[in-house]
């Protein structure tokens, strides 16, 4: 055997040591009560009746479906309103689809997937997470993300070498703080054409000048009450913010965020039967 006929054999052996080792050898699938049952009910599950399969899964609020080489998101009809946050990174996921029957959507993450186009979440009122990096995303349509989003996370996709990445996203989020595991400035947001909260008491304060006596002081106390709200309102976001910053650092860190935050765990989505089949 001359040594060209031995490198040709070595060559062989690797790419047959390859295949085995090969995550695209295996094959894409498509998300499916199936899966879901098998993600988030016991075993025992299969013993279940078609209406106790349905009702268990109707009382789940968090799908846990990383890493399952999905490659198409569907079969989701049945969740609706319950499901308020959705693990879909590490997959092979190509286009987002088919969520808009998850109406309370808060959280959702597409992280690691096969994405290239930003589309299918306009819909989601209530979203406020949203990761999708690392996937092949090199432009978008601002109008095709939710108004409501507070943190928005694009790192690791090609988009993110636009010159004004940054200023064209913030002037059309008004409600974003996080952007990209960075917090959203002062600076940024007056660039971006929002006043910041001094600017907002300036304003006030020039109000009241000019307000006759006997109008201020019902306005001081439709003031208090506004100060009071958005107090409240801005102590739910911090604790938001908070309760998300850590996810943004690893996906992995998902159940520590949530173990850390009192973030329901998938223990508290178990209905009393799936309970007492694992006791």
């Amino acid at each position: 055997m001359d040594e060209n006929e031995s490198l040709e054999m070595e060559r062989e052996d690797l790419g047959r040591y390859a295949d085995l080792f090969s995550f695209d050898a295996v094959k894409p699938v498509r998300l499916s009560l199936h899966l879901i049952v098998k993600r988030h009910l016991p075993p025992e599950a299969k013993d279940w009746s078609h209406e106790e399969i349905l009702e268990a899964l109707q009382k789940v609020t968090h799908i846990r479906l990383d890493r399952e080489n999905i490659s198409e998101i569907d079969g989701l009809e049945l969740l609706e309103k319950k499901v308020t946050n959705l693990y879909l990174q590490h997959n092979q996921i190509k286009c987002i689809e088919n969520l808009e029957c998850l109406t309370n959507l808060r959280f959702l993450t597409l992280s690691g997937n096969q994405i290239e186009v930003v589309e299918g979440l306009k819909h989601l009122q209530h979203l406020f997470f949203l990761d999708l990096s690392l996937n092949l995303i090199k432009d978008f349509d601002i109008d095709e993300f939710p108004q409501s989003l507070i943190i928005l996370n694009l790192k690791g996709n090609p988009c993110t070498s636009h010159p004004d990445h940054r200023g064209r996203i913030i002037q059309d989020l008004p409600k974003l703080k996080q952007l990209d595991e960075v917090e959203v400035t002062s600076e940024e947001k007056l660039e971006a054409g929002f006043k910041t909260e001094e600017d907002e008491d300036d304003d006030d304060e020039e109000d009241e000048e000019e307000d006759k006596p006997e109008d201020k002081k019902e306005k001081a106390g439709s003031k208090n009450i506004e100060q009071l709200t958005n107090s409240t309102l801005v102590r739910s976001q911090n604790r938001v913010e908070l309760d998300l910053r850590e996810h943004l650092k690893h996906s992995q860190e998902l159940d520590l965020i949530r173990e850390k935050y009192n973030i329901p765990s998938s223990r508290t989505n178990r209905t009393p039967r799936t309970e007492k089949a694992l006791k």
